[in-house]
């Protein structure tokens, strides 16, 4: 398990540059194929709906039962029925093709004709693929780069998906040529059908694959400070334990760049602080617990001494390490001192990386505050102390927040699972 920035990165396991994940899922082509027949029961109903020949549709379920080492389809004289991966499969295909739909639909509110309504049936891998990551890359070879391909090749797949969508997708700038607002509108789109092809395949990636040297199904999780220390690792060795070959990534950032990777299905769910009312209306969040604030400071603070615990009013006199402007800490910080008739303490930093905190501390007379399941690991190593019982009225809920439309994989949903077993059987945390 890695920590990392919670900055822009590349599609998931779509070609991208870089990313995490299996292989590239099936192509759009062959489970378009694949929910037509579904559909239909038939080659024969798939191939009239599709405009294509029978012989060409079955190519195309070979295909996509080839790419993902599953059986799709029981045949039968009355016709083609889906086996339960070909269910999942027939799943994400249509939510994928759904939201190709309502891109389309988008599309022609932002004043592109009739004939955008074929993009759904229209439209492949590489020309999303090409689009994303033009909008990743400040350059066309730069972008034609990262995903193998000549310039004038990327540049071709842009004037066909230009020609699809028919609506101009780049603008030039004084930095040169970029995705304009539509552009890097249905660039975002374009994600979420890949993220639906991945998340399909990479449930129907047993973990014996990655143990048979294949790539296997990989989560990607979103972890503010307090959720990094104890909590999300704590349920994300558990589910190891009964699911060995599943790959795990966790990346940490601040609230605003992990909703942003969110959004754009970089990573799967973020655990942390809850937004409440002020969660954006996209977005679905998930409670685990109510957390309350202690204060924090080094082992042999010298408002320690002598004491096993003290109160806000003595620690007021010390620097204090703040929170950032805008988070649930920062709203709870000012609060607490005027509750307790104090006036603000003396702020020398306001930090959000837990590594900056905690050197600070260790190495200084500063104080904070922090959440319990963040401090827990150093108070344990005799690094850190507690300076407070836990501070009334420093209520925060903690808990999960996903896309709110989003279906979640089968991996996600057993770490959720485990989230909630860790914080309803886990071992007492914070002050005693």
């Amino acid at each position: 398990m890695s920590g990392m920035s919670g900055t822009r990165s590349s599609p998931r396991g779509t070609g991208g540059t870089g990313g995490t994940g299996g292989p590239p899922a099936p192509s759009l082509r062959s489970l378009r194929a694949v929910a037509a027949v579904a559909a239909a029961g038939s080659l024969g109903g798939a191939a009239r709906q599709l405009h294509l020949s029978p012989a060409a549709v079955s190519r195309a379920v070979q295909a996509a039962e080839s790419e993902l080492g599953q059986r799709l389809f029981e045949r039968g004289a009355l016709g083609m029925a889906p086996t339960t991966a070909g269910q999942l499969c027939v799943l994400r295909a249509e939510r994928a093709l759904a939201l190709l739909r309502e891109a389309a639909q988008g599309l022609r509110s932002r004043g592109a004709g009739p004939a955008v309504e074929a993009l759904p049936r229209q439209v492949s891998d590489a020309l999303m693929r090409a689009l994303i990551a033009r909008g990743e890359h400040a350059s066309e070879s730069a972008a034609a780069a990262a995903l193998g391909l000549s310039q004038p090749s990327l540049n071709e797949a842009l004037r066909r998906l230009t020609h699809l969508t028919r609506l101009p997708l780049t603008e030039r700038t004084r930095q040169g040529w970029r995705l304009n607002e539509d552009g890097d509108w249905l660039q975002q789109r374009f994600r979420l059908v890949l993220a639906e092809l991945r998340i399909g395949r990479d449930d129907l990636a047993g973990d014996g694959e990655r143990e048979a040297g294949r790539p296997g199904a990989t989560l990607v999780l979103g972890a503010l400070p307090m959720a990094g220390e104890v909590l999300l690792p704590s349920a994300v060795g558990a589910l190891l334990a009964r699911r060995p070959g599943l790959g795990v990534v966790v990346k940490d950032g601040t609230y605003e760049s992990l909703v942003q990777l969110l959004r754009q299905a970089e990573i799967d769910l973020l655990v942390g602080p809850l937004r409440g009312a002020g969660a954006a209306a996209d977005l679905a969040e998930t409670p685990l617990f109510t957390d309350r604030f202690v204060a924090v400071a080094r082992r042999g603070h010298p408002a320690l001494a002598g004491r096993r615990l003290t109160s806000l009013r003595r620690l007021a006199s010390y620097p204090w390490i703040g929170p950032l402007a805008g988070t649930p800490a920062f709203q709870v910080f000012d609060r607490l001192f005027a509750l307790a008739g104090l006036p603000p303490p003396r702020v020398t930093l306001r930090a959000h990386s837990t590594a900056v905190v905690r050197s600070l501390l260790r190495g200084s007379d500063h104080v904070t505050l922090m959440s319990p399941w963040q401090a827990q690991a150093d108070v344990e190593a005799g690094l850190l102390a507690w300076a407070s019982a836990p501070l009334p009225q420093s209520e925060r809920v903690i808990g999960i927040t996903q896309r709110r439309h989003a279906l979640a994989s089968s991996a996600c949903a057993q770490v959720i699972a485990q989230l909630q077993a860790t914080v309803a059987g886990g071992r007492a945390i914070g002050p005693p």
